[in-house]
């Protein structure tokens, strides 16, 4: 009886020292695949520490298993509804702590390449840092 209890608190331990975001839960029964894919909207935008997210562009975003995306911008301007749309491809990165937006199959450089905050069933967050300007964009979704 002693070594099994020695043996749950070894699990438990090693499972709370494996989170592998900066933010967020540090044990998940869902995998990092299964809660990365999913329906999301934007909920909140910062750019270098400021917020700069706009209530009346709506941003969705559909990550699926298969490896491929979605996103939709749109807003009502004058009782149109005004959006661009693109799609593409995803993958983790090596240690499923970022995640790279292509825009086809065939390109090499990545649209986006965001390091993930958080992860959960009903949130994530993501950064972005661009190397040539220096802007930090968070990105912060919720499930739709």
């Amino acid at each position: 009886m002693k070594s099994l209890i020695l043996s749950l608190t070894l699990v438990a331990i090693g499972l709370v020292g494996c989170a592998k975001f900066s933010e967020g839960p540090s044990f998940a029964i869902q995998t990092k695949k299964a809660r990365l894919c999913n329906d999301w909207k934007l909920s909140d935008y910062v750019l270098n520490g400021n917020n700069i997210f706009d209530a009346t562009l709506t941003t969705k975003m559909s990550i699926d298993k298969d490896g491929t995306y979605s996103i939709s911008n749109y807003t009502n301007e004058l009782g149109q509804i005004q959006g661009t749309y693109s799609h593409g491809t995803w993958v983790f990165g090596e240690d499923h702590t970022s995640v790279f937006f292509y825009a086809d199959t065939t390109t090499i450089n990545p649209v986006h390449e965001y390091s993930i905050k958080e992860l959960r069933n009903k949130r994530m967050v993501l950064e972005e840092e661009i190397t040539w300007t220096g802007d930090k964009h968070r990105l912060t979704f919720i499930q739709q």
